[in-house]
């Protein structure tokens, strides 16, 4: 929770802080939005209004109480976070048990009892039913939020009984200007800002980490592939870790606007992705870029249900490869 307050994230804040000040705030919230804009910040900030002990008319927390003394610490014990075990992996309905359970039970402090859920994308089926009950029949004081990329993902029995509030892109020159403010060139802060789709959280997550670096060497390995020259399973074996979602949305990303240049004229931006696009532009069928597409978005949403990730990035990559093969063997013999 530290840091400076998104300006964009203002007008749902003040939707959110009214509804607090006229006591009509719900017991379960949806904050939707693409990620890296700020959507648990919006939530950290609000529970720690509920949670602290004098908080301003002006719906702010005090910060000094010691409930806030707590959430600053990460310690507040009427304050739960529910999320996969392991990173990529989905929420259980195990993991949905034990919160009810602990939600059930009397309020440490007195005041509200919190809980996020974040990323509610990543709740299973069985999961998302069992968080029925607590949506359907919350104890006193209690908040559930709920923090998705991808709303439409999510059980509509889940989506009708939370206050679905969404998290809306600032223009590009608000997101530059918030990253000029921490402190990043602006050369690099436009080309950031442009991978991560004009979510300048993400955008300063890429330029401090190293993922801009990491993205052109996934791009790289994928044209290495398509050409033959880089052996699929080995390239299976290197993407393969924590961030294997991370990499198959820049591959999907990178299909659409394929498709887009193929059937629009629309190039990509990015120079260095343009170029590389075109060369495999020119030797893909369209058809078959549509499929391979869908299936990376299917393999998004299987990740965290147990299936050998290796073998999954494998056939991916080696069905990249036929894509370059088969366009070249059924090429006219001149």
């Amino acid at each position: 929770m530290n840091g400076r307050f998104p300006p964009w994230l203002t007008p749902t804040w003040e939707q959110l802080s009214s509804d607090w000040r006229q006591g009509r705030l719900a017991h379960a919230l949806l904050l939707s939005g693409a990620d890296g804009l700020g959507k648990r910040r919006l939530a950290e900030r609000l529970a720690a209004l509920l949670l602290c002990e004098h908080p301003a008319d002006t719906g702010q927390s005090c910060g000094h109480c010691q409930a806030c003394l707590w959430l600053q610490a990460g310690a507040h014990p009427d304050l739960r976070l529910l999320q996969p075990e392991e990173a990529g992996k989905a929420i259980k309905i195990d993991q949905v048990r034990a919160l009810s359970v602990e939600l059930a039970m009397t309020s440490y402090s007195g005041h509200h009892k919190v809980a996020l859920v974040a990323p509610a994308d990543a709740l299973n089926v069985n999961a998302a039913n069992g968080l029925l009950k607590t949506l359907e029949e919350p104890t006193a004081d209690t908040v559930l939020i709920l923090l998705s990329a991808s709303p439409g993902s999510l059980p509509a029995t889940v989506r009708s009984r939370c206050r679905h509030l969404r998290v809306h892109r600032p223009d590009s020159g608000a997101g530059l200007d918030w990253m000029h403010a921490e402190g990043i060139a602006d050369d690099t802060a436009q080309r950031c800002l442009q991978v991560a789709g004009g979510a300048p959280l993400a955008a300063v997550e890429l330029a401090a980490g190293g993922v801009l670096a990491e993205r052109d060497r996934r791009l790289a390995q994928l044209a290495g592939v398509f050409r033959g020259r880089d052996d699929p399973l080995r390239v299976a074996a290197d993407w393969l870790g924590e961030h294997e979602a991370r990499t198959l949305g820049w591959w999907r990303d990178w299909l659409q606007a394929l498709v887009r240049w193929q059937q629009a004229g629309l190039p990509p931006d990015e120079p260095q992705v343009a170029q590389t696009l075109q060369q495999i532009s020119e030797s893909v069928d369209c058809r078959q870029v549509f499929e391979l597409s869908d299936r990376i978005v299917a393999a998004l949403h299987s990740l965290g249900s147990g299936l050998n990730r290796q073998l999954l990035l494998e056939d991916l990559l080696i069905d990249w490869a036929r894509l370059a093969r088969t366009r070249r063997s059924a090429a006219p013999v001149t």
